[in-house]
């Protein structure tokens, strides 16, 4: 991969957050935001995914949450970093847009520009 064309896009939102427009059954049992974005981008080959849970911290100014146990507070902040070449990290919004509406993007080009979407 030529590593010029490498852009990386950061996803935030919080633990708690969940997939909308699911079925009752899916609403049940497949719910959780990260781990169906995680699966969007494997279904779109996208070269690397992580899912990074904060230990503390805090979204869109709100109270500061501490992660102290094995299941993090709802409102506990989540970074999905993708690291791609930039019309598939695109592409990837676009799909995934009805579910990103409350996430905050941060998409980091080859020649350091970040454009917040």
């Amino acid at each position: 991969m030529n590593f010029e064309n490498i852009s990386v896009l950061r996803i935030y939102f919080s633990y708690g957050q969940k997939v909308i427009n699911l079925s009752f059954w899916q609403n049940l049992w497949y719910n959780n935001l990260g781990q169906h974005l995680l699966k969007k981008a494997k279904d779109l080959n996208i070269e690397q995914a992580n899912i990074f849970i904060a230990k503390a911290g805090y979204l869109n100014n709100e109270k500061v949450s501490n992660n102290i146990s094995e299941i993090p507070p709802s409102q506990n902040p989540v970074c999905l970093e993708l690291i791609d070449k930039q019309e598939k990290l695109k592409l990837f919004i676009e799909q995934n847009k009805e579910n990103l509406k409350e996430a905050k993007l941060i998409l980091l080009k080859p020649n350091n520009e970040i454009i917040q979407c």
